[in-house]
C-alpha cells in the first residue's frame, strides 16, 4: 500500500497537514527532506489527499522524515498540555536463587507484572534535538526536570525504518525507542503514553523477527529478589545407609523442599536430568567414591537373572545362600568373595563428570 506524504513544511518551517493548505503549487510548502517546492493535491474526491513534488520525482524518504518530525512535535506538545503522560512496561521479578539454581528448569522462575509511571510526576520539561549527556549524539526528545536537574532524564528515540545504533541504546541512559509507521501510531502515544506491549512484526533476510513498537533501555525492568516463587520438579533420589543398604526412587517436589528423605541415611543424591542416564547406577558409584562402603550391587558377581527380572549373586552356592531368597545387599560388607566391579565404576565416574553440576544435588 502506497504511503502518501500528508505533512510538509510551510514557509515558517512549521509542519502542516495537506488539508490545511491551498490546493496546487501555491500551497507554500516544501519537502521536509530536500526542501524543494511541493504541490498540494487536496481538491479531489477519489484519490487520497497528499503532497507531491512540483518538479521531478518525490523523495523516497520524504514520508519517513515527515512522520519523524510529526512524532516529535505531537509528543512534545502532548507532554506539556497533559497532566498525565504514562510509561508502561513489563517488570520481571526472578527467583532470588535464579543465578545459582542447580535445577534444569523448563522456563524461567519469575513473576511478571506491569510497571506504570506518570512521567509528569517526575519531569516538567521536554526538548527536541538535545545532545545526550554522556555521548556525542542527539536525541529526538529529552524529557527532564528543571526542578531537579540532576535527576536522570529520559530520552526518546523515534524511527520509521532504521533503529537506533547499539552503542546509543547501551549507553546506560534511560531511552524509550519508538517505531512509527503512520500518524495513528503517534496519536496512540499521545493518548496512551509509551506502552511496551505493542508489537510489530517485520522480516529480515526472510526470517520473521518480532520488533517491539516501543522498547525501553536503561530502565530497571527486573530484579533477582523474589522469595515467593518456586517450581515442582521430577527427580530421581538415591539414599545410602552406613550398613551398605540403599534406596532409589522417583518423586516430585518443590525446589524449596529439597531435604534429606531419611535422617538416618548417610548420603542422599537428587538427580534432575532431561534424559535417561541410568542414574541409579551412577548414584551408587558416587556413594562408593565418597564413603567406600561396599554392597552387593558393586560386585562383579551380582548379575542379572536369566529372565530379566532382578539380580542375584552368581556365587550363591559358594556362599551358601538360596538363589530365590530376598537378597540382603549389605552382606557384601563381610563377604570374602566380593570383587569390586572396577570397569563399571570407571565408566560411571567418567559419565558423572560430563553431567552439569546443577543437575545433581548431594545431601
Amino acid at each position: 500500500m502506497q504511503a502518501y506524504l500528508k505533512y510538509a513544511l510551510n514557509i515558517e518551517g512549521d509542519l502542516v497537514h495537506i488539508d490545511n493548505v491551498p490546493n496546487g503549487n501555491n500551497c507554500g510548502c516544501v519537502c521536509p527532506t530536500c526542501k524543494k517546492p511541493l504541490q498540494a493535491r487536496n481538491a479531489g474526491l477519489i484519490r487520497e489527499h497528499h503532497f507531491a513534488h512540483q518538479v521531478g520525482v518525490d523523495c523516497p524518504t520524504a514520508y519517513e522524515t515527515s512522520l519523524h518530525l510529526l512524532a516529535k512535535e505531537k509528543i512534545q506538545k502532548a507532554f506539556y498540555e497533559q497532566q498525565v503522560f504514562m510509561i508502561d512496561f513489563e517488570y520481571h521479578s526472578f527467583c532470588i536463587k535464579e543465578k545459582a539454581c542447580k535445577f534444569e528448569r523448563y522456563g524461567d522462575c519469575k513473576t511478571i507484572k506491569r510497571s506504570r509511571y506518570n512521567l509528569k510526576e517526575y519531569y516538567d520539561s521536554c526538548e527536541q534535538e538535545v545532545q545526550y549527556d554522556e555521548i556525542k549524539r542527539r536525541s529526538d526528545l529529552k524529557i527532564w526536570s528543571s526542578v531537579s536537574p540532576n535527576k536522570a532524564p529520559v530520552y526518546i528515540e523515534i524511527f520509521v525504518t532504521h533503529k537506533s545504533d547499539i552503542e546509543k541504546l547501551h549507553s546506560g541512559n534511560k531511552i524509550i525507542e519508538v517505531k512509527i509507521e503512520n500518524a495513528e501510531d503517534i496519536d496512540d502515544i499521545v493518548l496512551n503514553g509509551f506502552v511496551e506491549s505493542n508489537r510489530h512484526i517485520e522480516s529480515y533476510y526472510d526470517q520473521p523477527t518480532v520488533i517491539p513498537k516501543i522498547s525501553f533501555w536503561g530502565f530497571k525492568m527486573k530484579d533477582y529478589d523474589n522469595t515467593d516463587i518456586s517450581q515442582n520438579f521430577i527427580f530421581t533420589h538415591y539414599l545410602l545407609y552406613k550398613s551398605g543398604r540403599d534406596l532409589f526412587f522417583e518423586d516430585t517436589c518443590s525446589c524449596k523442599e529439597i531435604k534429606k528423605f531419611r535422617q538416618n541415611s548417610l548420603y542422599e543424591v537428587f538427580f534432575h536430568l532431561s534424559e535417561y542416564l541410568n542414574t541409579y547406577k551412577l548414584a551408587k558409584w558416587m556413594g562408593y567414591q565418597k564413603f567406600g562402603i561396599r554392597n552387593c550391587r558393586l560386585c562383579q558377581k551380582y548379575i542379572d537373572r536369566d529372565n530379566g527380572f532382578g539380580k542375584y549373586c552368581s556365587l550363591y552356592k559358594e556362599i551358601g545362600i538360596d538363589i530365590f531368597e530376598k537378597h540382603d545387599i549389605a552382606r557384601a560388607q563381610s563377604c570374602k568373595l566380593f570383587i569390586l566391579n572396577e570397569r563399571e565404576k570407571n565408566q560411571c565416574l567418567r559419565r558423572i563428570k560430563r553431567i552439569p553440576s546443577y543437575s545433581i544435588i548431594e545431601l
